[in-house]
C-alpha cells in the first residue's frame, strides 16, 4: 500500500478524474472560517455484505477493516500463573457473538522482538519532496504504546509525581517497545511520536512541564477552598433560602466544569483513535490520570445524534468508546494518585467543609466519608470499565506507577488476533457481546467485551452534523495527524501562468474507501478533499474543499484499485510563507485522514517593458 502511495501524482489527478467520471465540486469559505461541504451529502444505501467482503489482509487497521468489510476484529491477552501462554493454536479458541459461535477468518499470534522492530521501523522510506503523507511511518513487529499524560484532570503534584515515575520506568525500560507520548490539558498534544529509542524518550520525559488545569478548585493540590467564614453557615446568621441558593449553584458550577473536562478529555480519546486507526494491529493506550467517573451503558444504541440533550453523556462516551475498538485500542488506566488515602485524616484537613461548616457535628463526618469513598470507587470503576471494555487492564490503589507502565506494556505486547465477520447481519447499532473460550484449564483470557453493530455508512449519513463536527476537529492545527485515510499528496507552487494559485493532487488509498456497486454496473463512491491554509502564526487565512462522486466502470474500477484514487484542490494565497493542513474524508463511512504541509508563494514578477 504504502509503495503505491508514493507514486508522483503531478499531471494525472484530473485527467483520471474526467476519465473516471468523477464529478468535481468546489465549496470556498471565505476568510477565517472553516471549509463547509459542498452539497448535500450523497451518502448511498449499505452494500450487500457479499459484494463488500473481499480478502482482509491482517496488516489492514482494523477501522478499514471494520467500514469496510465488517470484519470484527479481536485482540485476546492469555495467561496462566506462570505469566504470558504463547503455544495456542487456532483451533484452541472459539469465539461467540451474543451466545453464538462464529467461524474464526483469521488467526495469528503477535509477541515483541527488538530487533525485527527497529529493523522495520527503520525500512520505512520519507516521500519524494514537495510530497506530504499521513501513512503510517512506524512498522513494528508487536504493539504500539502510546503514553497519554493528562494534566486536564490531574492536580501540580501529582504530575510532578507521574513525571518521576516516568523516568524511572526509562531507566530500564527494554529495547523493541515502541512507545509515543501525549500530554492533555485543554488541547491534546504529540509531544514525541513512535520510536523505541529509550535516550529519545528520557530526553521528553525530563523536558515534560506541568499544566495548570484551568478546570479544577484545586490544581495545586491541597484542601478546598473555604466559600464562607468559619461558622457563618451553622451559625445561622445566613436565612436558609440564602444557603440552599448557594448550594446549588456550586452545584452547578461543579457540573458545568465536568462537562467541560469531559468533553476535551473525550475529544482527546477520538482524535487518538483518529491518530492511531491507520497502524494496524493492537495499541495500547496507557492514560495516566486522576480520572473523573465515566460509564459506557450496554445498551446504547449509536444510531441517533450523539449530541442531543444536555449532560446526556451516555451516546459521546459511546462514541469515544466506539472509536477506540474500531482503532483496536486497548486501554490501560492508572490512578495518578497512586494509594489514595481518606482527605478527612489528613493533616492539612481544617475540620470544615467548604462552605465553612463544621465536620464534628452529627453525621456530616459520616457523610463525607461516605460520599469521598463513593467518588473513589465510581472512578476507579470507571477506569476498570474502560479496560475491560476494550481489553485492556487497570491500575489503582498502587504507588508503583513506573511498574504500572511497564505491566501495562509487557501485558499488552504479547497477544492473540482473532477475526469473524458476524453471521447477524442486522446493523442495528446495539451493543454485542463477545465471549472467547479456550480449551485449557488454568488459561485466563483478556479481551475486549463486545462492539456496537453500526453500519458504517447509514451512521454517516444519519449524523452529518456530528461527522462535520469530527471533520473540522480533526483539520485543526493542533490536533495529530489522522491516519485512519491514507493518502498522499503533492503540494505544486503557483506556476507563471497562475501565480496564486496552489494545486494539491491528492491520491488515496483506494481499499480505504467504501466503494458500492449500483444496478448500474457502476462503482460508486463519494469523496471530500480539502485544503486549510494557515499563517506562520497559525490563523486560518483561507479554505477550499471539493467533493468528488466517483462512478467508475468495471475496468476503471480495477486500475484505480491497483493505483490511487484521485482528487485534486486548488487554493489561491496571497504572496507569504504558509502551514497547509491537508484532509480527506469518506463520505460514506465518515473514515477521515489528515497532514500537514508547507508552501511558499512568491511575488509575480515586475511585468517586462
Amino acid at each position: 500500500m504504502a509503495s503505491a502511495l508514493t507514486k508522483t501524482l503531478s499531471g494525472c489527478g484530473l485527467i483520471l478524474l474526467l476519465a473516471a467520471g468523477m464529478k468535481p465540486q468546489t465549496s470556498t469559505t471565505a476568510t477565517g472560517n472553516q471549509p463547509t461541504q459542498a452539497g448535500p451529502s450523497a451518502a448511498a444505501p449499505a452494500q450487500a455484505q457479499e459484494n463488500q467482503q473481499r480478502p482482509a489482509p491482517v496488516y489492514e487497521s482494523a477501522t478499514v477493516l471494520k467500514s469496510i468489510t465488517r470484519l470484527v476484529v479481536v485482540d485476546v491477552v492469555a495467561t496462566d500463573k506462570d505469566g504470558a501462554v504463547t503455544d495456542l493454536k487456532q483451533d484452541d479458541f472459539s469465539v461467540l457473538e451474543d451466545g453464538k459461535e462464529q467461524k474464526v477468518r483469521v488467526f495469528n499470534f503477535q509477541q515483541p522482538h527488538a530487533t525485527a522492530t527497529r529493523a522495520v521501523a527503520m525500512a520505512v522510506s520519507k516521500p519524494p519532496e514537495n510530497v506530504y503523507s499521513n501513512v503510517a511511518r512506524f512498522s513494528a513487529s508487536s504493539a504500539l504504546n502510546v503514553l497519554l499524560l493528562d494534566a486536564l484532570n490531574t492536580n501540580l503534584p501529582h504530575q510532578a509525581y507521574v513525571r518521576d515515575q516516568m523516568i524511572r520506568y526509562l531507566q530500564k525500560m527494554p529495547e523493541g517497545q515502541p512507545v509515543a507520548v501525549y500530554t492533555l490539558s485543554t488541547k491534546l498534544t504529540l509531544l514525541q511520536d513512535f520510536t523505541d529509542d529509550p535516550e529519545v524518550l528520557k530526553k521528553i520525559a525530563k523536558d515534560i512541564k506541568t499544566h495548570v488545569s484551568p478546570l479544577q478548585d484545586n490544581p495545586a493540590g491541597g484542601p478546598d477552598v473555604e466559600l464562607l467564614p468559619a461558622g457563618v453557615a451553622d451559625s445561622g446568621m445566613m436565612p436558609a433560602e440564602m444557603f440552599g441558593a448557594m448550594q446549588s449553584f456550586e452545584q452547578e458550577r461543579v457540573a458545568f466544569q465536568t462537562d467541560l473536562r469531559l468533553t476535551y478529555t473525550l475529544n482527546a480519546l477520538t482524535t487518538i483513535a483518529r491518530a492511531l486507526s491507520g497502524y494496524p494491529g493492537r495499541k495500547n493506550l496507557i492514560w495516566i490520570s486522576e480520572a473523573f467517573p465515566l460509564s459506557i451503558d450496554p445498551n446504547m444504541e449509536l444510531t441517533g445524534d450523539t449530541f442531543a440533550g444536555t449532560r446526556n453523556y451516555g451516546p459521546q462516551i459511546a462514541a469515544a468508546a466506539d472509536s477506540l475498538i474500531d482503532a483496536q485500542i486497548a486501554m490501560y488506566p492508572i490512578d495518578a494518585r497512586g494509594l489514595v488515602p481518606s482527605s478527612m485524616f489528613d493533616a492539612s484537613n481544617s475540620g470544615r467543609d467548604k462552605f465553612g461548616r463544621s465536620m464534628s457535628r452529627p453525621g456530616r463526618m459520616a457523610t463525607a466519608l461516605s460520599n469521598e469513598s463513593a467518588q473513589l470507587q465510581n472512578v476507579h470503576g470507571a477506569m476498570q470499565e474502560m479496560a475491560d471494555r476494550t481489553g485492556g487492564r487497570a491500575f489503582y490503589n498502587t504507588n508503583g506507577i513506573d511498574s504500572a507502565i511497564r505491566k501495562s506494556i509487557e501485558d499488552g505486547s504479547t497477544y492473540y488476533t482473532l477475526a469473524y465477520y458476524p453471521e447477524n447481519k442486522n446493523w442495528n447499532g446495539k451493543f454485542r457481546k463477545i465471549h472467547v473460550k479456550v480449551n485449557r484449564s488454568g488459561v485466563k483470557l483478556r479481551y475486549r467485551l463486545g462492539y456496537y453493530a453500526v453500519d458504517p455508512t447509514l451512521f454517516a449519513e444519519k449524523n452529518q452534523k456530528q461527522q462535520d463536527s469530527a471533520f473540522a476537529l480533526a483539520l485543526s492545527p493542533d490536533s495529530p495527524i489522522a491516519t485512519g485515510l491514507p493518502f498522499n499528496a503533492l503540494v505544486m507552487p503557483p506556476a507563471e501562468a497562475a501565480p496564486k494559485t496552489v494545486r494539491v493532487n491528492f491520491g488515496v488509498d483506494p481499499h480505504a474507501i467504501s466503494f458500492e456497486r449500483l444496478p448500474d454496473g457502476l462503482q460508486h463512491a463519494t469523496l471530500e478533499c480539502t485544503v486549510q491554509a494557515f499563517s506562520a502564526k497559525g490563523k486560518l487565512v483561507r479554505g477550499e474543499l471539493t467533493t468528488v462522486k466517483a462512478a467508475l466502470k468495471p475496468d476503471t474500477f480495477s486500475k484505480v484499485m491497483q493505483d490511487t484514487f484521485p482528487c485534486q484542490q486548488s487554493i489561491d494565497l496571497e504572496p507569504g510563507n504558509y502551514y497547509l493542513r491537508l484532509g480527506v474524508r469518506d463520505s460514506r463511512t465518515g473514515l477521515i485522514g489528515t497532514t500537514n504541509a508547507k508552501v511558499a508563494v512568491a511575488s509575480a514578477a515586475p511585468a517586462k517593458p
